[in-house]
């Protein structure tokens, strides 16, 4: 069983990342922040040849788990701050159970700067419309982000993003979207 979800920063010490990339994602690696070599991030290749779906599995635990995310009725919400080639660019988060991956969630944000580092902030209480709703009694404790979720490489092109700070952001709801 995994522990509490804890925030990723991707440079704490003795903190072991896994990422695993897949459907034209697999070049998922930790690197320094383009524009600060002292930072750890993550940074993520999707290739030209990359499928609609492909993604990067962040674990820090066993069986490719990060911890259980506390989501409660008005705790829905987490932020990753992302470094995107272009603007318009969705991004989605989705959250499994990793002992049952038919107990997920995902939601959607979209980048508005190109070549500068945003927060986007992702609330799991307005779910992708044709996915599984929020629900609370599940266990979450897998994450996976999609980088262009919806466009293959052929149509977009291999393209570069970087990611760091994965929060789990305590308050009430408010709309997804960038801050």
């Amino acid at each position: 069983p995994s522990g509490p979800f804890s925030d990723l920063s991707f440079d704490s010490p003795g903190v072991v990342y896994t990422l695993t990339g897949f459907g034209g994602a697999e070049d998922s690696s930790l690197q320094p922040d383009p524009t600060s070599a002292s930072n750890t991030v993550v940074r993520v290749n999707r290739s030209a040849t990359a499928e609609t779906f492909a993604g990067t599995v962040v674990s820090t635990g066993p069986s490719l788990t990060v911890g259980t995310v506390p989501f409660s009725a008005t705790n829905t919400r987490m932020s990753v701050r992302v470094y995107s080639p272009a603007a318009g660019i969705p991004v989605r988060l989705k959250l499994e159970d990793a002992a049952d991956a038919t107990h997920s969630v995902e939601t959607e944000a979209v980048t508005t700067v190109a070549n500068a580092w945003q927060t986007l902030t992702f609330d799991f209480s307005n779910e992708v419309p044709g996915t599984a709703a929020l629900n609370l009694s599940y266990n979450y404790n897998r994450l996976i982000i999609f980088f262009n979720f919806g466009a293959s490489g052929a149509q977009a092109g291999a393209q570069t993003f970087y990611f760091d700070d994965v929060l789990f952001v305590t308050g009430s709801s408010g709309p997804s979207g960038n801050t």
